[in-house]
């Protein structure tokens, strides 16, 4: 059987200082990391165009400051930043992983609608759990937060038993 030969782009040590001092950038430039799932404060701003009774009648986007923030260009920037990277990344950047392949199939469509509605169910959860994912667990865990780093600990966990539901096991 064919292994996956994929390497990794960069080893895990200076991945890992780079991913720090970046965060230190931001604790220094901007204040605490953003928030991906900010986008929340954008549909609420919506909702409250088009469903302004609906809007009001939820705690949750009663909670929420109002729209007009940047967080939505800040999702859509880290979308098309990613895509630019894959795309201008002297590697081959494989859209549907081996794994993926011999699970499911070659389909690019069924794995980015897999991509995107699994990352919809983690933002639902957090921001349904008055979280946020990118807080939580990148700024809470390079702060040693107990609660950040427990986060960590269940996502893992959480992230490799559903990766033994979905692949099943190695034959």
């Amino acid at each position: 059987m064919d292994r996956n030969k994929t390497q990794a782009y960069w080893p895990w040590f200076p991945a890992a200082f780079a991913l720090a001092g970046i965060v230190v950038f931001i604790f220094a430039t901007f204040g605490p990391p953003a928030s991906s799932s900010g986008f929340v404060v954008v549909l609420k701003g919506i909702l409250q165009e088009i469903a302004p009774d609906y809007a009001q009648s939820k705690a949750h986007y009663r909670m929420l400051p109002g729209p007009g923030s940047w967080l939505l260009a800040f999702v859509l920037g880290m979308g098309l930043g990613g895509f630019i990277g894959g795309r201008t990344w002297k590697r081959p950047v494989r859209d549907v992983p081996r794994i993926w392949v011999n699970r499911f199939g070659p389909s690019k469509a069924l794995r980015y609608s897999a991509s995107f509605i699994g990352g919809f169910l983690i933002l639902f959860g957090a921001r349904l759990a008055g979280g946020c994912t990118l807080g939580l667990f990148i700024s809470g865990t390079t702060q040693l937060a107990v609660s950040g780093l427990y986060f960590g600990a269940v996502i893992f966990a959480v992230a490799m038993l559903t990766a033994r539901v979905v692949y099943g096991k190695r034959t």
